[in-house]
């Protein structure tokens, strides 16, 4: 039987030293448990921290005003995550204290009379002390919760009043820009006028001298060239002058077979004839193609943009990419549904039918509007884009400036009042959190 004793570490009662060991292994176990516990949560909430950078990056090309407002209640967001996991904590804490009253309640089971005196005074002085350390935790809890609602407001404030700040400077900036350009742009429309007259009149002159042919290269060249930009899976051929067909064969490829033709005529002319559409109608028949388009800058007597002559689509230049967007749509769902070629005679009477009539015109006339307009806009948006990007520039400094305050008044809030705390590993936790976010 073993005579030498030691102090349990716990309670202070004497212990076999068999049991002294067991003790101090787990204690030892616990401690190491607890020590793992602290680093993974700091590689958490590093890894979580790392993380919220990167999307902070990606969020700075939002408005000043929203970006920094999130960014601040990113911020509030950790906190209250961070005081979320003291909360969990300190309900640990308490199911320790429950813990630790049943194994005080097994030692003075084991320990009889003077054992069980002693065991029951030492194991009410530690629920006492993790009664008051509790009680203290959930103090800090408190008093931690009414800083975050007060940073809460003053970065919210903060904020409201730099967007305020940036918009105001902003119109200022806008409204002196906006002035030197007028001057500069009446100025240059003044030079850019004189110079643009000579050069109309010297290309009237030169297209004057110009020869039907030479203009009709010109204008097949650029369907051509926007055909082929269009629809790069089709097979699109130019033929050459003096061989027998239409300008340009257009053969329609769906998985490598194909679906469709249609034959594009380019002219470009003074005056419209109507032999024009007779040769396309006998080149389609000849090429065994689905569709014709005439391609021209003059019209039947009463028609402009778009009108359908003998079975031919007359239709601007402008427009050919569009119609044919239209045609090879139909003709591939012809092909994969399988219609016979009946079915497909029917189909296209329909769909010949649909393009002339009213509401496609006047959807295709607002389309042209558009188009137009998004030209203009783009113009006034290349013109603008140096400018706002060196404003944009000026923004994000002063955003990143000001998120800087908040996390370092944000950090100096948290790791106040807790530095000397002994028994709260709750807290540690939290202290290591915010020391990463300002570091």
């Amino acid at each position: 039987m073993e005579t030498n004793l030691e102090q349990c570490p716990l309670c202070g009662s004497e212990l076999s030293q068999t049991k002294f060991r067991e003790i101090r292994a787990k204690l030892r176990d616990q401690e190491e448990k607890k020590a793992a516990e602290v680093a993974e949560a700091k590689s958490v909430i590093t890894r979580e921290l790392e993380e919220g950078f990167k999307r902070k990056f990606e969020e700075q090309r939002r408005l000043t005003e929203k970006r920094v407002r999130e960014e601040a209640e990113q911020r509030v967001k950790r906190a209250i995550a961070e005081r979320e996991q003291v909360t969990a904590k300190l309900r640990a804490a308490e199911a320790r204290e429950g813990e630790i009253r049943k194994q005080a309640q097994i030692e003075i089971e084991k320990h009889k009379q003077a054992a069980e005196k002693k065991a029951a005074a030492d194991a009410a002085q530690q629920i006492k002390k993790v009664i008051a350390e509790r009680d203290q935790a959930a103090a800090k809890l408190k008093a931690a919760e009414a800083r975050e609602a007060e940073i809460r407001k003053q970065a919210h404030e903060a904020a409201a009043k730099q967007a305020q700040k940036e918009l105001a400077e902003q119109r200022q900036a806008l409204d002196r820009d906006k002035k030197l350009a007028l001057l500069k742009q009446q100025s240059a429309h003044n030079r850019d006028r004189d110079s643009l007259q000579k050069k109309v009149k010297m290309l009237e002159h030169q297209l004057q001298n110009r020869t039907p042919n030479e203009l009709g290269d010109s204008g097949e060249i650029d369907v051509l060239d926007a055909l082929r930009d269009a629809f790069q899976g089709d097979k699109i051929t130019r033929i050459r002058k003096g061989e027998p067909g239409a300008d340009i064969l257009h053969e329609i490829l769906y998985k490598g077979e194909v679906c469709g033709r249609i034959v594009v005529d380019a002219k470009n002319r003074q005056a419209w004839q109507n032999t024009f559409v007779a040769k396309l109608r006998q080149d389609q028949v000849e090429a065994k193609a689905e569709h014709a388009i005439l391609a021209t800058t003059v019209f039947p007597s009463g028609e402009k943009e778009m009108c359908i002559e003998s079975g031919v689509i007359v239709i601007s230049p402008a427009h050919v990419v569009n119609i044919v967007q239209l045609l090879r749509h139909a003709m591939v769902m012809m092909h994969v549904q399988g219609l016979s070629m009946n079915e497909r005679a029917s189909k296209m009477s329909q769909l010949y039918e649909l393009i002339t009539s009213e509401s496609y015109v006047a959807k295709f006339t607002e389309a042209n509007r558009l188009t137009e307009d998004i030209l203009e806009l783009e113009v006034k948006e290349q013109a603008e884009h140096g400018r706002v990007w060196k404003n944009r520039g000026a923004l994000v400094k002063r955003m990143q400036n000001l998120l800087r305050e908040v996390e370092t008044e944000v950090a100096a809030v948290i790791e106040s009042d807790g530095d000397a705390e002994e028994g709260l590993p709750v807290l540690h936790s939290r202290r290591v959190a915010l020391n990463s976010t300002a570091s």
